[in-house]
């Protein structure tokens, strides 16, 4: 199947299974529902050599038109997995579900319980496996991951990774064949839970909040500055993290980080956001410009924490910002359908999965 076949029949099926679920669920089947319905904000279809992906990314109280967004990588494990070590998930071929499931390392797996412990509320069923590297693609036609947790880690880089509905296809595929798979897959769905869809058991009133309105990242927040970010997300981050307190933008001597997070069991993390917001730079709006996200954040975390590693300096902090910083982490947040390489030491996840695991705690 070509990439214009590809991007054709996903925006077909999609638009009008969404669409429908929108339109019919949550108005006569509304009581019988866990709760409110979210759907997603955004289809990012990836093209590599051999492959063809489809992920619905972001989180919306309610149905809007797919925006669609089309990107190359340069292979199917390059989009999904990190690192080079034995995998958790090897050979990927035929056809293979993972729904509502947590595919991790141990080493990922024990970051999990203890840097996110509200996860326990969205694991699912849990694979694990004594890896670096998460999947390992072989020859074969369909691979789903439906609501799943991606947990990839490579040395100490750590990815954590909320998907809401991927798939890759191998483009040997033909498109009528691809586009009955998706109906098939639809019609063996509950239907009180619609593919690309998920229905919580919350307080409506959590998804009123004004942080909601710009879950997916591309919308609303084009010209917001760090500090208004964190103003409107700062809930969300609490809970997420399972801190106490934000500090926002603090001076570090000459380093100003975007933020420390205080946890409740007394360790911090040092952030950076790679998302798209300005900067005020003497009194101007300024957009940041990210050509490598990840690596250029993590040069900065390690600057601040060498800048913490000195005794005096965390005198300093905890003096001005009344915060002692000790077991620091670092921590970068990226736009939520990044593809993203590691780098050591460096925590990456993106905002839809923060989101995702402050609904979790809410639950």
């Amino acid at each position: 199947m070509k990439p214009t076949e590809f991007v054709k029949v996903n925006s077909q099926f999609w638009g009008e299974h969404l669409k429908e679920a929108a339109g019919h669920l949550p108005v006569s089947h509304r009581t019988e529902l866990p709760g409110p319905m979210l759907f997603p904000r955004m289809m990012v279809l990836t093209e590599t050599p051999d492959w063809n992906i489809l992920e619905l990314v972001g989180l919306s109280r309610e149905y809007r038109t797919l925006e669609v967004r089309r990107q190359k990588v340069g292979s199917v494990e390059e989009y999904f997995g990190i690192g080079d070590g034995r995998t958790v998930v090897a050979n990927l071929k035929g056809q293979n579900w993972f729904k509502d499931a947590t595919i991790t390392t141990e080493a990922g797996k024990s970051a999990l319980e203890q840097r996110f412990p509200s996860t326990g509320n969205l694991l699912g069923d849990v694979v694990v496996g004594p890896a670096d590297e998460l999947l390992r693609f072989g020859p074969g036609n369909y691979s789903t991951f439906d609501r799943a947790l991606l947990v990839h880690t490579a040395g100490e880089s750590l990815r954590a990774h909320w998907v809401f509905f991927a798939l890759a296809i191998h483009r040997s595929e033909p498109a009528d064949k691809y586009l009955d798979f998706l109906r098939n897959y639809s019609n063996a769905s509950p239907h009180l839970d619609p593919i690309g869809t998920v229905s919580l058991p919350i307080d409506p009133a959590v998804l009123k909040a004004d942080a909601f309105e710009s879950t997916y990242l591309a919308h609303g927040l084009q010209d917001s500055g760090v500090d208004e970010f964190l103003d409107k997300h700062e809930s969300i981050l609490l809970s997420a993290f399972d801190a106490t307190k934000l500090v926002r933008q603090p001076a570090l001597g000459d380093l100003h980080p975007d933020f420390i997070l205080e946890r409740a069991d007394g360790s911090h993390i040092v952030g950076r956001l790679e998302l798209p917001v300005v900067d005020t730079v003497n009194g101007k709006k300024r957009r940041r410009v990210f050509r490598t996200p990840v690596q250029d954040s993590a040069t900065e975390l390690a600057q601040y924490a060498e800048y913490l590693a000195n005794p005096e300096n965390r005198s300093q902090v905890k003096s001005k910002y009344d915060v002692d910083v000790n077991d620091l982490r670092q921590l970068v947040i990226v736009a939520s359908q990044e593809t993203v390489t590691p780098a050591a030491g460096v925590e990456v996840i993106d905002y839809d999965t923060i989101l995702r695991i402050h609904l979790a705690a809410t639950v």
